[in-house]
């Protein structure tokens, strides 16, 4: 007997170890665990991860049908990072503003660091002070009621050039819509930046480099999914591309701010000032690098050229679908407008319908469907779930804006009347309504300019084309802007006012 003890001595420490091995697993499975679940996931593959459910169409659309089979709240891995979908206006509310703090930072994604010289701008810098005094310095110098009533006579030169450019065109050419709006919409915009519009030539150059690096910046790149394989970025291209579309966009940066530094130089200090002149100003109080300068630059044309361009583009488009839309907006400028050769900026002020088709075109044709990601500092919950530290979190604006929850059967069709005397708005307020994100503005020449177009001409589809044959098609790039250039035929109904364009 005591031999028996003694032989299996040896084996105690090793019994004592699966008893404890034991009682760990019974506790587990019968206590319950209290912490909170991962978002729900579509069914994955090695490596990729999720990226086969989100190619082959627009990314938005393809997050959205993934909501649609597990919820307001998708964990997506693509590649090696992990991304959390958000579709609802009670999640968004969530990483917007109740948890804004914490879900503040910018991945540094591979496009924008070499574009902005490191994210050194407004859109990707990290949150902290330098990204709150850039913040202050755009909103006080570029998007102040001083400035935009200060610019208004270079919106009306810029529109006139367009309607005189439309007005000039054979009624039966087809005018390319596309194209017109984004260079009025770069006139205006470098009036604000630079206090006068481009010459033909720097918009050559300029409006195909916003347009490249928009697509730059929501393309898949390895070094943002595979950050081990970033090196597959320089195999492929990419890096190569990205480096050129700054160097290109620092010919135009560093030619304004020669020009401007030229223009202080010699004196020329009674002359209003403009951003650029703000900016050189800052930085030679030491609080700007020369980089900062050119990076926000940049943002400036990229994100409000293409913006703004592309509403235009989807409210003819969507007027052109709908014709009785068109008749009754037509009709309300028409009447506004009465016995005036002109339209004036008041007078577009209140045109209340056609603020509703541009708050439709917002809402359904979101400039920005897919907002900036944001990254978690800090491990949270949203909606139950739980949100480790580090991870992505994008939110889908343009499934948010279709989604008949908050819009009814048909979110989809192109309504004004909807909008009758709803409160939502585009300012971020309205987290079912955020086309370019919580406090983001438009450019205000939007309005004026389509009511121009409304009151000067009567348009038509090109080659006998029904309303219903227009092709609505959005692009594969991170805009949703038409796939398809909008063409259309314009009949002159009212003269234009016989007015001298002295902007240069």
């Amino acid at each position: 007997m005591d031999l028996g003890i003694a032989a299996l001595l040896p084996l105690l420490p090793f019994a004592f170890l699966l008893l404890v091995a034991l009682r760990r697993r019974s506790i587990s499975e019968f206590q319950p665990n209290h912490e909170p679940p991962l978002p729900p996931s579509p069914r994955g593959l090695p490596v990729i991860g999720h990226i086969h459910h989100i190619v082959g169409k627009p990314t938005h659309q393809a997050l959205r049908d993934l909501a649609a089979q597990h919820g307001p709240l998708v964990l997506v891995r693509v590649g090696q990072v992990d991304v959390v979908v958000v579709s609802s206006r009670e999640a968004a509310e969530e990483v917007l503003k109740t948890q804004d703090a914490n879900f503040a930072d910018r991945p540094a994604l591979a496009a924008a660091k070499v574009i902005t010289y490191g994210c050194v701008d407004v859109a990707f810098s990290p949150y902290g002070s330098y990204w709150r005094h850039l913040r202050k310095i755009c909103a006080t110098e570029l998007f102040s009621m001083k400035c935009v009533k200060s610019l208004a006579s270079a919106r009306e030169d810029a529109i006139l050039r367009l309607l005189r450019d439309v007005s000039m065109t054979p009624p039966a050419v087809p005018i390319n819509l596309s194209d017109k709006f984004m260079t009025v919409i770069g006139d205006i915009i470098s009036a604000a930046v630079v206090g006068k519009r481009f010459e033909h030539q720097q918009n050559n150059l300029l409006l195909p480099l916003v347009k490249e690096a928009l697509l730059s910046l929501s393309r898949f790149s390895f070094a943002d999914s595979f950050p081990k394989l970033k090196f597959v970025d320089v195999v492929t291209g990419t890096s190569f591309r990205l480096n050129r579309i700054r160097r290109e966009f620092e010919k135009i940066t560093d030619g304004i701010i020669k020009q401007h530094q030229r223009k202080k130089a010699g004196g020329a200090g009674d002359v209003e000032e403009d951003l650029v002149d703000v900016l050189l100003r800052i930085k030679d109080q030491g609080d700007l690098s020369l980089h900062s300068i050119k990076a926000v630059i940049q943002d400036i044309f990229v994100g409000g050229i293409d913006t703004s361009s592309t509403t235009l583009e989807w409210a003819m488009s969507e007027l052109m679908r709908n014709p009785e839309t068109m008749k009754r907006a037509q009709e309300e400028v028409r009447e506004a407008m009465r016995g005036k050769g002109k339209v004036e900026e008041r007078d577009a002020e209140g045109l209340s319908y056609l603020k509703l088709v541009i708050k439709l075109t917002l809402r359904l044709h979101s400039p920005a469907p897919l907002l900036i990601p944001r990254v978690g500092r800090e491990t949270s919950q949203v909606l139950g779930f739980k949100i480790p530290a580090g991870s992505r979190v994008v939110v889908n604006a343009w499934a948010l804006g279709r989604d008949p929850t908050y819009w009814g059967d048909d979110a989809e069709c192109f309504r004004p009347e909807r909008f009758q005397g709803s409160p939502v708005d585009f300012k971020g307020a309205n987290f079912e309504y955020i086309p370019f994100g919580a406090g983001r503005r438009m450019c205000p020449g939007v309005e004026l300019l389509l009511a121009h177009l409304l009151f000067y001409f009567d348009w038509e589809l090109p080659h006998a084309m029904k309303p219903g044959d227009l092709d609505m098609t959005e692009n594969m790039g991170g805009t949703a802007s038409r796939k398809s250039e909008l063409f259309l035929l314009a009949a002159p109904r009212i003269p234009l006012p016989d007015v001298d364009i002295s902007w240069s």
